[in-house]
This record gives C-alpha cells, sequence and structure tokens, in this order.
C-alpha cells in the first residue's frame, strides 16, 4: 500500500506547475540524446535565451536553451 502512495505521489508531482516536461519525437530525440551526458560546462558554444549567457549543448537540448540560473527561475 506505501509504495502505490509513493508512486502515485511521484506521478501527481510531475503534473504540478512548474514542472518541465516536453514530449519529443523519435529523430528529436536521438539528436538530444548525443548532449544528455554532456556536462553543463562542456560545448559552450550556445546562448541563454533570457539572459544571453554562454550555455551548454547540454543546456540548449535539455534546459529548453537556458542557463541553469534561468532555468531554475522560470522552472521551479
Amino acid at each position: 500500500m506505501e509504495k502505490e502512495k509513493s508512486e502515485e505521489l511521484e506521478e501527481d508531482s510531475i503534473w504540478e506547475e512548474g514542472s518541465f516536461i516536453r514530449s519529443l519525437g523519435a529523430d528529436e530525440i536521438k539528436e538530444k540524446m548525443k548532449t544528455f551526458h554532456k556536462k553543463h560546462d562542456e560545448d559552450m558554444r550556445f546562448s541563454c535565451r533570457k539572459c544571453n549567457k554562454k550555455i551548454s549543448a547540454h543546456n540548449k537540448d535539455w534546459h529548453a536553451r537556458l542557463c541553469d540560473e534561468c532555468f531554475n527561475k522560470e522552472c521551479f
């Protein structure tokens, strides 16, 4: 019973306001997975769409083209 409640709470938290979820197509996910394991300071050739600070390829693909600070403000 406890496990079921825990799983329900976890699933509900996905849909809470401030959660960041986006559907990806098969081709798009394949391309984005190339940067999934990159570090936040690796491949710094992109810019944050809000503050224009340099961001990594990981942030471009997995943090909505936002630096960590702007992503946290927007999503949390």
